[in-house]
């Protein structure tokens, strides 16, 4: 392999100020709740300008401290909690800053079945290659799991990573403090000596950058990994190569990253079996939506048509036509024809209900599905798609 080219000069092209806007918009865009000093994205904006300015100013003097991250946690589908640390709406600018900078440095050398977080890559590009290599005799697979990725990602080792392309000491700098801000929760701060926070603007990339080694190892011992940041199948024609694959996955990940494999539920599994990815169920040659997804779709929908609203149908509509066409728009990939056909009756149904509490006098007779179409509602059937 010839010597990759190092970066020895980049912290003035993080600082500049149409970068730093440029990473403002996309912290805007993606909105989210602010961090310990409570500014939120709406206080961030009021003096924008005047914000960006001192950003700009105390990267230049280096003098740019992060401050630590807000613990907080979301439900996962089996009922624990995943922790997020949620940086400041400043340090959020400053890793998009970062980011910009140095993430086309990195996508150089990015495995190309590696589909999360990346610029021109997604969820259904990964579905789409374990479709394809089913299809192609592909019909073993390791569903592996790595047990808390982003918690237990070594500092050192990481940095090493970022050091074979990042000389510039100011941006290696910033990138360890972003590590190594600490968490407060609870009013309690703890210090962070692993990890890298799930919620942070720069985390992906991290993530990408330090399984990349994982991706390529793989791949130099002739095995076909799929990746969606720490989501990982290795695709396999045998039983006794996928059982192969196993050993030198764990290898990879536990010896030379220093992570943890999970021993249950990491297994072999054939597609006619069975398993999970990216929110589908993978089994036989059929993609399906699990029963909890349509759940937690249906759990959206009874909410935003409760009757009891000071809401007209114009701004219901909009608020349920949102969740449909997220839920439609990724769901739609698979086996889903019949389950969104009765998923668009019932939510239909909700609609007649919302409107006759509305307008009493309006009957059921009243509402046919043309009407409901007439006033804007998108149908889940109207968002299907045939690309795979």
């Amino acid at each position: 392999m010839k010597p990759k080219r190092r970066y020895y000069s980049l912290i003035d092209k993080v600082y500049q100020m149409d970068n730093l806007h440029e990473a403002w918009l996309s912290v805007k865009k993606n909105q989210g709740s602010g961090g310990i000093d409570g500014v939120s994205i709406a206080m961030f904006e009021k003096n924008v300008s005047i914000n960006l300015k001192e950003i700009q100013r105390l990267l230049q003097q280096d003098r740019y401290k992060p401050d630590p991250v807000r613990r907080h946690f979301i439900e996962k589908e089996n009922g624990t909690l995943r922790p997020l640390g949620i940086p400041t709406i400043r340090d959020r600018v400053c890793q998009q800053a970062v980011r910009q900078v140095i993430e086309p440095i990195f996508e150089q050398d990015f495995y190309y079945y590696s589909f999360g977080f990346r610029p021109g890559y997604s969820a259904h590009q990964a579905i789409q290659t374990i479709r394809r290599a089913k299809r192609g005799g592909y019909n073993y697979v390791v569903d592996l799991d790595i047990m808390s990725f982003f918690d237990e990602i070594p500092h050192e080792m990481l940095m090493e990573k970022v050091q074979e392309r990042i000389t510039d000491g100011k941006v290696r700098t910033l990138i360890r403090g972003w590590l190594t801000a600490g968490v407060m929760e609870d009013g309690q701060f703890h210090e962070t000596e692993v990890g890298s926070p799930q919620g942070g603007v720069i985390s992906p990339l991290l993530a990408n950058l330090y399984l990349n080694h994982f991706d390529w190892g793989m791949k130099e011992k002739g095995f076909a990994v799929v990746r969606y940041a720490d989501d990982v199948v290795i695709l396999c024609k045998s039983k006794e190569q996928a059982e192969e694959a196993y050993l030198v996955a764990k290898t990879i990940l536990e010896d030379e990253l220093q992570l943890r494999m999970h021993p249950e539920k990491t297994k072999v599994v054939h597609f006619d079996d069975g398993f999970r990815f990216l929110g589908f169920d993978f089994w036989k040659d059929y993609l399906i939506v699990p029963d909890a997804k349509v759940k937690k779709y249906k759990d959206k929908v009874r909410n935003i048509t409760r009757r009891q609203q000071g809401i007209n149908l114009g701004e219901m509509l909009k608020k349920l036509n949102e969740i449909a066409r997220g839920f439609g728009n990724y769901f739609g990939i698979g086996n889903v024809k019949k389950k969104f056909q009765r998923l668009d009756e019932w939510t239909r149904m909700r609609v007649r209900a919302f409107i006759r509490k509305k307008k009493s006098t309006v009957s059921n007779s009243l509402l046919p599905n043309k009407l409901l179409e007439a006033a804007g509602m998108v149908f889940l059937t109207s968002l299907l798609t045939t690309r795979f």
